[in-house]
């Protein structure tokens, strides 16, 4: 019997996991159900998060928000009504209770909304899932700046004629003392700087990934690479880039930060960005 209980558990998280990781919509954000309050379930890029406005700070607040379903507010007098159009953008100046007090400064309007009809869950979860990817969205590489060429340099002035040479009588003098070779110093050989640049930092972890060098991933599941900086890891110093890809699991799809550990040029290994350890 107790054996029958755990293999329905294993059941039910595997069929949670199964129906949780759907395909990957990039900038997909869709209230999908409401619980209680001011809580929804809001899904992102794949992955399903819980908002309950009453634990959001104040300063956490986005200043504006953008009307998604058309509503009415007042006029700051009282004396009129302002309507409030899909896509207008409003002021946010504070909340009551389950609604939001907007301003509209343009139309003289001023009054409460309900936050489900602004994109303000939008706003937070976006915030959340790029918090957890530690801000490596993927992003363009710039192309590197060609520099414009160098104007010609103007032709030098031809020489002036070199004077008519003057014959030179040597002085007889007694032979001198020979004077001592003195050798030189050789200079040391220069250390060779093995340390990346930052766009060599990111080709290099792009190459290591395409090679194979993880299990965990692959390419295709990365979503932003950057350069971290150097990092002192037992006494060893390394310098670091991240990657950051989507892994599914019973909770959805999730965003994981990896960390190569570079030396003499080289990656050495690929951790967990978080709990440090080796990624296979």
């Amino acid at each position: 019997m107790k054996y029958a209980k755990f293999a329905a558990v294993v059941f039910v998280l595997y069929f949670l996991g199964y129906l949780l990781s759907g395909t990957i919509t990039p900038a997909l954000v869709d209230v999908r159900e409401e619980t209680s309050g001011t809580v929804v379930i809001v899904k992102y890029k794949g992955a399903s998060y819980s908002i309950n406005l009453d634990e959001v700070r104040d300063n956490e607040l986005p200043e504006t928000v953008t009307i998604e379903n058309p509503t009415i507010i007042p006029t700051s007098g009282g004396e009129g009504q302002v309507r409030l159009r899909k896509g207008d953008v409003v002021t946010l100046l504070n909340r009551k209770d389950d609604s939001l007090i907007v301003e509209k400064p343009d139309s003289n309007g001023k009054g409460k909304i309900s936050p489900k009809d602004t994109d303000l869950f939008q706003q937070l979860v976006k915030r959340i899932y790029e918090r957890e990817a530690g801000g490596a969205i993927a992003a363009a590489t710039p192309p590197a700046t060609v520099a414009a060429p160098a104007p010609a340099p103007a032709p030098a002035p031809a020489p002036a004629p070199a004077p008519a040479p003057v014959a030179k009588i040597d002085p007889v003098v007694s032979n001198p003392e020979p004077m001592p070779v003195v050798e030189p110093t050789p200079a040391p050989a220069p250390v060779e700087d093995t340390k990346l640049g930052d766009d060599e930092i990111i080709a290099l972890m792009k190459d290591s990934i395409a090679g194979g060098a993880v299990k965990e991933f692959t390419s295709d599941q990365v979503k932003g690479w950057k350069t971290n900086g150097e990092e002192t890891i037992d006494g060893t110093e390394y310098q670091t880039g991240l990657a950051a890809y989507e892994a599914a699991t019973i909770f959805g799809v999730r965003p994981v930060q990896a960390k190569a550990l570079i030396k003499d040029g080289k990656i050495e290994r690929w951790v967990y960005a978080k709990s440090g350890m080796e990624i296979q």
